[in-house]
């Protein structure tokens, strides 16, 4: 049975692409193309991560570190699910 915007809200799920990683609820939408949008930033995100840098310079290595950590801070969803790299949207109904 499909369900309408009325009755149903479109809940963002991070998913868990490693062993162990569950699925983490991060914010619901009134509409399906709303959760779509924001689904699509949080997967754009993970297109432009910091470069690694090649050799052994402990510098290069030093500033990946700084990069990566401010790279994750900014995720849309938060640090807490930086890591994941899959989100999916599900339909939720109400009254069920």
């Amino acid at each position: 049975m499909s369900h309408t915007a009325q009755d149903s809200i479109f809940l963002v799920m991070a998913t868990g692409i490693k062993h162990g990683q569950r699925p983490v609820p991060l914010r619901a939408f009134a509409s399906r193309a709303l959760a779509e949008e924001w689904q699509g930033e949080l997967l754009d995100y993970h297109i432009s991560p910091p470069d690694l840098p090649f050799g052994d310079d402990a510098a290069d290595w030093t500033e990946y570190d700084a990069q990566l950590k401010a790279w994750r801070a900014s995720h849309p969803a938060g640090v807490a699910v930086s890591d994941y790299q899959q989100y999916r949207v599900y339909e939720v109904p109400f009254g069920l």
